[in-house]
């Protein structure tokens, strides 16, 4: 298979922390978010990556390269304007072998397993796959109707509270995940270098023309981090192990929830409060308080009690 990641969004909702960075590139733990969803690639064995770029490409492209150092091809797709989601895709048609596309959006965390989407897609001779994930409150989300063998029937806009009651009693309670499993065929009618949506245009247009679109529902860990809190979250919910993280080589989990980098030195006498993170090189000096849900950025120099969140690397707080 193919993966494309559509990685090319300003990412509004995350300014100013998006001013001088792509979103897929802020940080996960110690890592950017786009190569922690390039590891996960690699690891359902899908190592032809396409991956559209716009916002800021340069820093996209200089970090990633041809992914051979990350055990993958990576070829970019860089939009001069904006073509929103599906344009994206449809600009990276010529580089499609024919195969089969997984193609995510390039801000949701989650534990989905790859390999079963996969496997679902191609047992049930889908033209088009959809994950589906339910949360608790529907009415910020466009909801995606599904029977029985979980075929789509229909896409439903974002209800009121009214609505809401009214879908919940009819079992329609599931939201699009973000991560798609597509034949390429689905985008040979629409023209090339034109803004196109997803959840506009093309879904529904799958179902007009009688194709097959299946919903593959995840009830595990999903996360949408496009706003300052989710993002935020995303970090802990890592370090609390509830999503999959590989840190390899660089840190050790010293107790539950306390994650420091192998180079990191931290004095007798320092406290740390799970769940936390010490960043390479960083020093924690013997007066250091670190709270629950503090992450401590590389070369950083820590000897005080301090407040919880994310401190840049280089901080000095002594």
């Amino acid at each position: 298979m193919q993966a494309v990641i559509i990685a090319g969004g300003k990412g509004t909702r995350l300014r100013p922390l998006t001013y001088g960075c792509p979103k897929p590139m802020l940080p996960l733990v110690d890592r950017p978010f786009l190569e922690w969803m390039i590891n996960r690639c690699r690891e359902a064995s899908v190592c032809d990556i396409l991956l559209n770029v716009q916002y800021q490409a340069r820093q996209v492209i200089d970090y990633f390269g041809d992914g051979d150092r990350f055990g993958v091809k990576i070829r970019y797709v860089e939009e001069s304007t904006p073509l929103d989601t599906a344009g994206a895709i449809k600009l990276a048609e010529p580089y499609f072998t024919g195969e089969s596309l997984i193609v995510f959006n390039a801000d949701i965390l989650t534990n989905l397993d790859l390999t079963s989407l996969i496997k679902f897609h191609k047992s049930t001779e889908a033209d088009a796959t959809l994950t589906l994930t339910k949360v608790l409150d529907i009415t910020p989300f466009g909801l995606v109707e599904i029977n029985e063998q979980s075929q789509v029937q229909a896409f439903r806009e974002k209800p009121n509270a009214e609505q809401a009651v009214e879908f919940l009693a009819q079992g329609i309670d599931t939201i699009n995940a973000g991560t798609y499993v597509l034949e390429p065929k689905i985008f040979d009618i629409y023209p090339m270098g034109e803004p196109l949506s997803f959840e506009r245009k093309v879904f529904p247009n799958v179902l007009e023309r009688g194709l097959k679109m299946m919903g593959f529902v995840w009830d595990g860990y999903w996360m949408d981090m496009g706003t300052p809190e989710k993002y935020f979250q995303a970090q802990t919910d890592v370090l609390e192990e509830k999503v999959p993280f590989d840190f390899g080589d660089r840190a050790e989990k010293q107790s539950k929830g306390v994650w420091i980098a192998k180079t990191a030195k931290v004095a007798e006498g320092a406290v740390l409060n799970a769940p936390c993170y010490v960043g390479e090189d960083a020093s924690i000096g013997k007066d250091a308080h670190i709270p629950s849900q503090t992450l401590i950025g590389a070369n950083s120099l820590v000897n005080r009690a301090i407040a919880s969140g994310m401190y840049a690397a280089g901080s000095m707080l002594v």
